[in-house]
């Protein structure tokens, strides 16, 4: 089992406090009752004093929900059964035609997962198979972040500081300039193409590119993390 990190602590203690001081303020009182876990992706669960059991939404515990992990961001997860509906997020479809191993075209349906004015999480179900199953995420929304606080808006050079093991390339199919680090599994950092200081044309012809920051403009962010199998 992963061991249980130091903001996640912080979360319980707050809701413990948040047991013992309730009844004394005329708050409602809360007692943890589960904490649902996959890997470093968290959810904590508390009961209210007539009996219902709720998600704790204090400060602390939304920046614990919106991790970025290890295939997962928040409550986004590959593999995970992509839901129609899920609470904090106003859900629509769309259409995307995506290219498959073979060459061939296909549309298929994509979930935008709207937060507010807080940005938004695309979410692509398998293509192949009829399970619903996640396989890749796309998060546009500065409100997830890695343990590290890097997220979809940071620049590169922040990465680079915070993960020392990065490396940088460029994905072909994907046409994605990309950070990654080994810490994080699956997930890679969309850098803006604008800040390529080469030739894009030239890196076509390699399936998979190794870069540097260098290659990069000095002020270089990123457009979006992206999740994948």
């Amino acid at each position: 089992m992963r061991k249980v990190s130091f903001l996640f602590a912080i979360v319980i203690l707050s809701l413990c406090s948040a047991c013992c001081n309730g009844s004394s303020n005329g708050e409602t009182t809360y007692t943890v009752t589960a904490i649902v876990a996959h890997e470093d992706c968290a959810t904590i669960f508390a009961e209210r004093e007539d009996g219902a059991v709720v998600a704790e939404q204090n400060e602390v515990a939304a920046v614990e929900s919106y991790r970025i992990a290890d295939r997962c961001a928040g409550p986004f997860r590959i593999d995970a059964v992509v839901s129609e509906k899920m609470e904090g997020f106003d859900v629509t479809k769309s259409q995307e035609e995506k290219i498959l191993p073979t060459g061939e075209t296909r549309e298929i349906t994509v979930y935008i997962y709207e937060i507010g004015n807080e940005g938004w999480v695309k979410v692509t179900p398998e293509y192949d198979t009829t399970t619903g199953k996640t396989s890749e995420i796309f998060v546009y929304s500065d409100l997830f972040l890695t343990d590290k606080g890097i997220g979809a808006m940071s620049s590169v050079e922040e990465f680079a500081t915070a993960y020392p093991d990065f490396h940088i390339r460029y994905v072909r199919d994907a046409e994605l300039f990309v950070a990654e680090t080994q810490g994080l599994k699956n997930v890679q950092f969309v850098i803006n193409d604008e800040d390529y200081r080469g030739d894009k044309a030239s890196l076509s012809s390699s399936e998979s590119v190794e870069l540097q920051v260098s290659d990069f403009n000095k002020e270089s962010y990123f457009t979006a993390i992206r999740i994948i199998k």
